[in-house]
């Protein structure tokens, strides 16, 4: 926790949130190396669905990581990075965690009724693989109904959970994935991985085109908020967690739906990262625009919002500064004619801060923010694809993120906000902002346009053929669900049996 005044309804001391109900994942995520999901199909008969339930609460839900949980675990490394002398090397601790979300047809074989879930989760209950097609803009063949990027494990298999297990490297890891197969594997009919890993040495903690990731991650009012993390976004716990009244906007549940309350939906995105081919892209607009500073490395700044050590690009506008790394204590206020960062860039698409004119970012932006907890998967680039620019193996970021409704959270800002070239409406620079080249998907193959990408931080800001088009896009959705992660009270009295 930072040792900065936490802003609470409360005392700095006590949390809006129960640490001990809610799943580790959620609101902080799980420390990792390493991580597993492993996606599974409940056989469809009584016997089977009540043995599984039975599993799940005497089995399964022992090994369950809690918030609180994982706030020890993060004090235990940070004793031991005390601990450890100069010139020791790291000491990993052999801390796992594991965490368990359903789909929602997962949950009606665990005994749940129509009635026991919103109406208004209508996103959750169609399963990502419809709204895909209809809301997320994800590629679709010919006939316009069938995925053409995703895998056939997705499109295939109706899964019913999925079991998020973390470790500090693949021996921990693949011993837990073992013991979670002997416990399931009586009650399942199908189970797929997919196993992520941060990618190594100086790159930890950036995905794969580069950048530093997870920087901007929404804080909790009443958990884990500073004043410094205002500009970045501090959130209510009722747009992460249902059931939480903290708001006038917070729906209260129906009492048939009470057992949802301090649980999440999960969204789950497997995307595939053609890294060749963005790098290619970044260096070629740089060549055809030979100013000052265009150089590759600046052309994907302006596509992502940050240079790759994670510098902003409205504090660090013309060139680099690693030593602003990891700053999120700004907003886009005073830039609102796009001038340092275009409001295509994707840190800008996806949380507009205060960069929205006329618009109340406590109405506009805050609801809809998510907490994210992907990690990156496959190979470092080999020579190969570096000589020839081309992506030959699979790569790229297992996305995991949290909202109380989908349809506010993710959904809203992949449909709204970052595939619609529209967004920020209105904008003072009157300019049309394309999409976000980085994850904006219009439901086909074909050119993307983005527009203030190759300016240099002080003009063609306003100019609306100031234009780039990437002809593909760089990012491949290969399948994913939606899923609920449910409290341990739910878990406990009325999901396990």
């Amino acid at each position: 926790m930072s040792s900065q005044t936490v802003l609470s309804p409360h005392s700095s001391t006590s949390f809006s949130v129960d640490v001990n109900a809610v799943q580790g994942d959620v609101l902080i995520g799980l420390a990792k190396k390493t991580e597993a999901f492993v996606f599974l199909t409940i056989k469809d008969d009584e016997d089977s669905r009540l043995a599984f339930r039975q599993t799940l609460k005497s089995k399964l839900l022992p090994l369950i990581t809690t918030t609180q949980q994982v706030l020890d675990t993060q004090r235990k490394i940070e004793e031991s990075k005390y601990q450890t002398k100069p010139g020791e090397p790291k000491k990993i601790l052999p801390i796992t965690g594991l965490n368990i979300a359903f789909s929602a047809s997962g949950l009606k074989k665990l005994g749940v009724g129509e009635t026991e879930i919103p109406e208004d989760a209508k996103a959750f209950i169609a399963s990502q693989k419809s709204d895909a097609v209809t809301n997320l803009g994800d590629p679709v063949d010919q006939t316009g109904q069938k995925l053409s990027t995703w895998s056939n494990e997705f499109l295939q298999h109706s899964i019913d959970a999925v079991i998020l297990i973390t470790a500090p490297d693949h021996g921990l890891l693949d011993h837990k994935i073992q013991e979670v197969k002997h416990l399931i594997h009586c009650t399942t009919s199908h189970t797929f991985i997919r196993i992520g890993v941060v990618r190594p040495g100086s790159e930890a903690g950036h995905e794969h085109f580069g950048y530093l990731d997870g920087i901007s991650k929404p804080k909790i009012e009443g958990f884990n908020a500073t004043e410094a993390d205002k500009k970045a976004g501090v959130i209510k716990p009722s747009v992460i967690l249902v059931g939480q009244a903290d708001t006038q906007q917070a729906k209260p549940l129906d009492p048939s739906q009470g057992w949802m309350k301090d649980g999440s939906f999960l969204v789950f995105r497997q995307l595939q990262q053609l890294v060749p081919e963005f790098h290619k892209f970044c260096q070629d607009i740089a060549d055809k625009n030979p100013q000052p500073g265009v150089t590759g490395e600046f052309i994907g700044a302006r596509i992502v919002g940050r240079w790759k050590s994670g510098a902003p690009l409205v504090l660090a506008p013309v060139e680099d500064k690693p030593e602003l790394a990891r700053v999120d204590d700004f907003d886009f206020s005073d830039d609102l004619v796009q001038q340092r960062c275009p409001y295509a860039a994707h840190i800008r698409k996806t949380n507009p801060r205060d960069g929205i004119e006329g618009a109340d970012p406590n109405t506009a932006v805050l609801p809809h923010l998510i907490t994210r907890s992907g990690i990156t998967y496959g190979p470092e680039l080999t020579p190969e694809e570096v000589r020839e620019n081309k992506t030959k193996h699979n790569r790229g970021l297992l996305f995991v993120c949290y909202q109380s409704k989908v349809e506010d959270g993710f959904q809203l800002v992949q449909k709204v906000w970052s595939n619609n070239p529209d967004f920020p409406p209105k904008n003072p620079a009157k300019v049309t902002a394309g999409l976000d080249l980085l994850i904006g998907q219009n439901g086909k193959p074909g050119p993307r346009v983005a527009q203030n990408i190759t300016s240099n931080g002080t003009v063609g800001d306003t100019d609306p053929n100031n234009i780039v088009t990437a002809d593909e896009s760089f990012v491949h959705p290969l399948g994913g669900e939606y899923f609920f992660s449910p409290s341990i009270e739910a878990i406990k009295s009325k999901l396990g049996a």
